[in-house]
């Protein structure tokens, strides 16, 4: 184990898993004690106020699910540690608590509506992706997290822009004790290096600040080829994903999609100068020919990542989470966050951070929330002997090729002035697809598609406003 892991106080977030069975909304003889199986006490709060605890949890099964979780045997000593840390408050408090991969990513919101209206919701705790959120919110299915004295949302240890995200009215409707990295550029050594481009360079211009626009060009320029001579493009500089290229454009010139107002509102961001310049921009890599174009319109969508793979494109736009689509591949690799455009005083390099939600059924009384959300709190808690960075960093070290991914880029990743917030999750039957799709392939100048887009979502943003605004006056 690395010897950094070894330091102070943090929250561990590697999953361990520990015996637990489900109980539904009304509770089963082990969840449902009153206060003379469970004595309550209060502890100090940072935010001024007390956050309750509880002597005894009678026996209380606790079920967190999720599409993605898999049951592994502990191996390093972080996770053997953790789950030593999770026994013990489990024996300490008397109650079992599990996360497990219990629904699919297609059938999570159907299962979450579905067993909370019949009063028999699956788990105790959902993670539903942020696209899953704002339908069961507004038919008021979720518990309002922030009438829980055992959660403090400003304990370090919660994602803050997810607290920001499911901040609506004077109510917290959802957490997060992760916050996963997402979008950035992948790019193979070998190839920069074949183009007189020193392989760390990007590492080294990322931690000066002058990863930028304008060296991205120079990069393009150098990196696409035509390497048989027959007048033919056949190495790109880049091949990527409509849906992580263009919203990637867009957050490192200060732009987003759908932005949200000082009163809480959601607003159509795609008609500002700074998304238009950004559209701009990237479109014009692909129409100089630098960025790969789908090979066959029958070809899977994601043929970028077999292209990444296979050295037909030196770089790729695309989430942490892919990287076991080319993981294996022959040439080494190295991990950035995206360029940014040096011309905006404001900008700076930037990811969106899309991370998933966990939520509570509003079905369960007040006793039964407080007594589940104890008992998060405590599993969410520091592993003894680990740094909150170190903890975030370590399980990423083995799936990249070198330790600069993880130590630097994935490290500025969760740094607030590195993320740029999308609302655009919020907002129902809105897509990066809607913009992305028709311009990424030069069917649609960036303009065009904004003008033609920017009525239907207009539209459908006052819709979510109005339902937003009504759900806050019910719950303020």
């Amino acid at each position: 184990m690395r010897a950094s892991m070894k330091k102070m106080v943090a929250m561990g977030l590697v999953v361990i898993m520990a015996v637990g069975t489900m109980t539904g909304c009304g509770g089963s003889s082990s969840s449902s004690g009153g206060d003379s199986a469970s004595g309550s006490a209060t502890t100090g709060k940072s935010s001024g106020t007390e956050k309750k605890t509880f002597d005894d949890l009678g026996g209380m099964d606790i079920l967190i699910g999720d599409w993605y979780t898999a049951d592994t045997e502990a191996k390093t000593d972080y996770q053997k540690d953790t789950e030593k840390y999770r026994k013990e408050i489990m024996d300490t408090y008397h109650f079992n608590i599990k996360r497990d991969n219990v629904y699919s990513y297609t059938d999570q919101q159907t299962n979450y509506v579905n067993g909370v209206m019949a009063n028999n919701p699956q788990c105790q705790l959902f993670y539903l992706y942020q696209e899953m959120v704002s339908e069961p919110l507004m038919q008021g299915l979720m518990k309002d997290l922030s009438k829980l004295p055992e959660l403090d949302f400003t304990e370090e240890k919660w994602n803050p822009t997810v607290t920001e995200l499911m901040s609506i009215g004077s109510g917290i409707w959802g957490m997060s004790p992760e916050a996963e990295p997402r979008g950035g550029v992948f790019f193979n050594k070998r190839m920069l290096k074949e183009a007189g481009i020193p392989e760390d360079e990007p590492y080294d211009l990322q931690a000066s600040g002058e990863w930028t626009w304008s060296k991205f060009e120079e990069y393009c320029k150098k990196l696409t080829k035509d390497t048989d001579g027959d007048g033919k493009i056949d190495q790109y500089a880049m091949a990527s994903f409509s849906k992580y290229y263009l919203p990637m454009c867009a957050a490192n010139n200060n732009a987003t999609f759908i932005s949200r107002d000082e009163d809480g509102k959601y607003v159509n961001a795609i008609t500002t100068d700074e998304f238009k310049y950004a559209m701009n921009w990237g479109v014009g890599l692909i129409e100089q020919g630098y960025i790969q174009p789908k090979p066959d319109p029958n070809v899977a969508w994601d043929w970028y990542k077999a292209a990444f793979r296979d050295g037909e494109s030196a770089m790729q736009t695309a989430e942490v989470y892919e990287i076991s689509a080319f993981a294996d591949m022959q040439d080494d690799w190295g991990f950035v966050m995206f360029p940014y455009n040096e011309k905006n005083e404001g900008a700076t390099n930037k990811t969106t951070p899309n991370d998933n939600i966990v939520v509570m059924p509003s079905c369960f009384d007040d006793a039964t929330a407080e007594k589940i959300a104890f008992a998060y709190d405590l599993y969410t808690e520091p592993t003894p002997g680990y740094t909150l960075e170190d903890v975030y960093k370590e399980p990423y070290y083995p799936q990249f090729r070198d330790d600069r991914a993880v130590d630097e880029t994935l490290v500025m990743m969760r740094e607030e002035k590195h993320k740029q917030t999308s609302y655009l999750p919020m907002v129902s039957d809105i897509d990066y697809g809607d913009f992305c799709y028709g311009v990424y392939a030069l069917a649609a100048t960036p303009a065009k598609k904004i003008e033609e887009l920017s009525t239907q979502w207009d539209s459908k943003i006052a819709t979510v406003n109005a339902n937003y605004e009504k759900f806050a006056k019910e719950h303020s």
